[in-house]
């Protein structure tokens, strides 16, 4: 999942690589369209991230509480 939401943003990111007039106009006073871009870019890589990282946690968390109610199920 993680690699499905950075792909897009690095597609686009490479199309506009390749078009040095695309990449270079201006959107808001100094900021280009590249620019900017890469920004978005980060933001999803490191918003992927995060979510990855708080859905992996959760269910590491989740499977260890399991086990250790089914131990001491099997225990008393």
């Amino acid at each position: 999942m993680l690699v499905t939401i950075n792909a897009l943003p690095l597609a686009v990111g490479v199309l506009l690589s390749c078009s040095t007039t695309l990449g270079a106009t201006a959107v808001y006073g100094r900021l280009t369209l590249g620019l900017g871009w890469a920004f978005v870019q980060l933001a999803a890589l490191v918003g992927g991230t995060c979510w990855y990282e708080h859905r992996t946690a959760s269910s590491c968390t989740s499977a260890s509480a399991t086990t250790a109610a089914s131990h001491t199920a099997r225990g008393a």
